[in-house]
């Protein structure tokens, strides 16, 4: 019998989705947010706006009109909970064009701040269409990845074959500070896919895919400061930094696995999970403990897995007695796959973790099914024992 408390939260969306994003620059309270943008070619795209509030067991949703196309990709601003970027298509003169642009959750008619919406469970914003702030766009160019700075000042764009650093700092014009682009051979073969900031030392470096390899880019010259090649051949779809050791990254792709590298050592994999079975889409670091891990693949499946040994806090010390100790030890200080969440029937192309709650996660597949899970409660204990006090 599985727990309450541990029961997936299941939410349905009208139409196809990819796109979700945990929101960030939240208030002071333990509200639990998520953004998720729909994927329909004939209908008028929307965006949800899901508010989840454990206390009270109710997930409150506002939803509103994104008119401008169907949505690819979305990241949320981290200082303004109410402001997000979304990479659209659309079509004009008979050609599919990818359009970035920034909005805003509407203002309050009734109120000079914007207020949240309710969690009552019967309030529906449906077709109140969203405040756009500004356009991220290059005449000529599709842009189809978005990643906010860390500290919200700088938001980097990429085409298929440059990147793009806007300075935000003043919303209603934002302009490109500094630009790059792949060489002509490595862009006659293979384009840019997404990037990340470093959140280490984000003024100064982004990580892209370049195909089935990845390139760190050193922002103050616009070249290449890493290289790891044929990382996941053909394709790799996701990167994500370890938040507390500099040097780590994790990567999926193409070829079903999940790997760690140090970008000292590019030439050499840390770590390989093939737990998979087809296209992983999504990998990201838990943020509080970046020994949790939790994966999607079109396999339809989401995976929690404890990487113990590459994390910034790999065993510690159980805050127990020596017996306890003895019988777990074995169990914890080992890296091993948690659990699998399989309550997707379709291709599961985004997991995220909850920005201010260590073990909440959801997940998006692309029939519209947005699941939020927890981390077990005894490996939450055991994770907590082991912290350092």
């Amino acid at each position: 019998m599985v727990d309450d408390d541990e029961a997936p939260l299941i939410y349905g969306v009208e139409f196809q989705a990819r796109a979700l994003c945990a929101v960030s620059g939240v208030p002071d309270d333990d509200t639990v947010r998520f953004l998720v943008g729909t994927q329909s070619i004939k209908f008028e795209n929307q965006v949800h706006f899901l508010e989840y509030d454990e206390e009270a067991g109710l997930l409150g949703k506002s939803i509103y009109a994104h008119r401008a196309g169907e949505i690819w990709r979305m990241a949320s601003s981290p200082t303004d909970y109410r402001r997000f970027a979304t990479i659209y298509q659309n079509i004009q003169d008979s050609n599919i064009i990818s359009k970035c642009t920034v909005w805003q959750i509407p203002f309050d008619s009734n109120m000079e701040e914007p207020s949240s919406p309710t969690i009552d469970a019967s309030t529906n914003q449906l077709h109140q269409p969203l405040r756009k702030r500004f356009d991220l766009n290059v005449p000529n160019t599709n842009i189809i990845d978005v990643e906010w700075e860390t500290n919200g000042e700088r938001i980097a764009s990429i085409s298929e074959t440059n990147i793009y650093i806007w300075n935000v700092e003043q919303p209603e014009t934002p302009a490109i500070s500094s630009t790059g682009s792949i060489d002509s051979k490595s862009g006659a073969i293979h384009k840019l896919g997404c990037c990340r900031w470093n959140p280490h030392i984000s003024t100064s470096q982004l990580a892209t895919t370049l195909g089935p390899h990845i390139r760190g880019w050193d922002l103050r010259s616009m070249k290449p400061s890493f290289s790891i090649d044929n990382a996941h051949p053909p394709y790799v779809r996701d990167i994500d930094y370890n938040p507390n050791r500099q040097y780590h990254l994790m990567t999926c792709g193409d070829d079903c696995r999940v790997k760690f590298w140090d970008v000292r050592k590019p030439n050499e994999c840390l770590k390989i999970l093939t737990d998979h079975s087809h296209w992983v889409w999504s990998a990201r670091y838990n943020r509080f403990h970046d020994q949790l891990i939790v994966t999607s693949s079109s396999d339809t499946r989401v995976i929690l897995f404890n990487i113990a040994s590459l994390s910034s806090e790999p065993y510690g010390s159980l805050n127990t007695s020596e017996d306890v100790k003895e019988e777990t030890d074995a169990i914890v200080n080992e890296d091993r796959l948690l659990c699998v969440f399989d309550e997707h029937e379709e291709s599961v192309y985004s997991a995220q973790w909850a920005s201010n709650d260590p073990w909440l996660l959801a997940s998006l597949s692309y029939d519209g099914r947005l699941i939020l899970n927890r981390v077990p409660k005894n490996e939450k204990f055991q994770i907590l024992l082991r912290c350092p006090t």
